[in-house]
């Protein structure tokens, strides 16, 4: 087991299973067969129990003024029966077939995604988590965002606490690009820790540091220097109090947790900090 998903549906699951969900679950008066009159075989084919109805052992009783041709080459062989048999009341076999169809073409009209173009009001790549309007947006497709412990963030999506279904079908796009976005990020070449060197009573100390997914890159002599401050209130999210005088021209400490690294970086980044940590 590769335990990975796959784009692709095996015939067997419209064939086999749905069919056999349907006949678990539907009512007498929803059939459109009499399947009393079938044998299902193990791959869910049926075969009416008029297959012999040809031969010269087998007899099917109908109706006086029931006319049906005469085949001499079937006479004394097993043979599908007729179509007129099959399906009373219709000319031709495709309008037997028709007749079964019709009533099945829009059985899943209102729960089936549609391939109609959808006018996105929110795209992933888009998405900010301080925005009021983006958030509403989102709980209007039918996802949950969830504030885990360590500071990450988890999105859950229900089709059915959607706003409406185009909603609905939104949320699975925006859903899908956050996947995407995410195994791009999986996927990039991680960058390598930078030195953060800074200075207490006269003692100079280095540590590393990961660098962060966005914003510059420190390197080929890029730096950023500047006196280290601590956040007002101390998890740096928006709509948090913060003094933007005391961040000025500064690298601002921030306590992960509450919101996305990106979201405290913009925080910082509109008081004027020059940087992050």
């Amino acid at each position: 087991r590769t335990l990975q998903h796959e784009d692709r549906m095996d015939s067997f699951v419209i064939t086999e299973t749905f069919k056999y969900l349907y006949l678990l679950f539907a009512k007498e008066e929803d059939m459109f067969l009499d399947i009393s009159q079938f044998v299902f075989t193990t791959e869910a084919h049926l075969l009416p129990l008029t297959l012999a109805r040809l031969s010269n052992s087998t007899a099917v009783p109908v109706s006086d003024d029931f006319f049906y041709d005469e085949d001499e080459d079937v006479e004394y062989e097993m043979a599908c029966p007729s179509t007129r048999y099959m399906f009373p009341g219709h000319d031709t076999l495709y309008a037997g077939a028709a007749s079964l169809r019709k009533p099945l073409e829009s059985l899943v009209e209102d729960s089936c995604p549609t391939k109609r173009i959808l006018k996105r009001k929110l795209t992933a790549p888009e998405f900010q988590s301080t925005s009021e309007e983006h958030l509403k947006l989102v709980r209007d497709m039918g996802i949950t965002i969830i504030t885990l412990p360590d500071g990450r963030v988890q999105l859950l999506h229900t089709f059915a606490n959607a706003k409406t279904p185009e909603d609905g079908e939104e949320g699975l796009m925006f859903m899908q690009e956050m996947i995407d976005l995410s195994r791009q990020q999986s996927t990039n070449t991680e960058s390598p820790p930078k030195l953060v060197s800074f200075k207490i009573d006269g003692q100079r100390h280095q540590l590393q540091a990961g660098p962060a997914q966005f914003g510059k890159d420190l390197k080929n002599g890029l730096t950023a220097t500047g006196k280290v401050v601590m956040a007002n209130h101390v998890r740096g999210c928006g709509g948090s109090l913060q003094n933007g005088e005391s961040m000025w021209g500064k690298i601002v400490i921030v306590e992960r947790g509450d919101c996305m690294f990106v979201e405290k970086a913009r925080v910082l980044q509109s008081l004027g900090a020059i940087g992050g940590i």
